[in-house]
């Protein structure tokens, strides 16, 4: 074997095992993704339905050792044969700003 090659196998099997030791750390995928753990789900909305489907997600969320705690958004869309996680990291400066721009564009 060439140095290619095993650099090459070594790449193809830390990747995985990388995400998978996240997933354990935080305790989900979405706190493996944002970096923190989820302390509770808030709710989430249904943006639509029938063969495809969207929902945005909100967790209050625990940041790692000396991270301040946030927001976590999780925009999830399913479809057959396909999904995709969208999150995002929110302060809770920024989460209360958004709140305040929603409600505004609601009225």
């Amino acid at each position: 074997m060439d140095w290619i090659q095993i650099l090459f196998f070594a790449a193809f099997l830390l990747v995985p095992a990388w995400l998978f030791y996240g997933r354990y750390k935080h305790g989900s995928w979405t706190g493996s993704f944002l970096g923190g753990r989820i302390v509770r789900t808030l709710g989430e909305i249904t943006l639509s339905s029938g063969f495809s489907s969207s929902k945005i997600e909100v967790h209050a969320m625990h940041g790692d050792t000396g991270e301040p705690d946030f927001v976590g958004l999780v925009f999830v869309a399913k479809a057959p044969l396909a999904a995709s996680i969208n999150p995002h990291k929110l302060t809770k400066v920024q989460a209360i700003q958004l709140a305040s721009l929603l409600a505004k564009a609601a009225k």
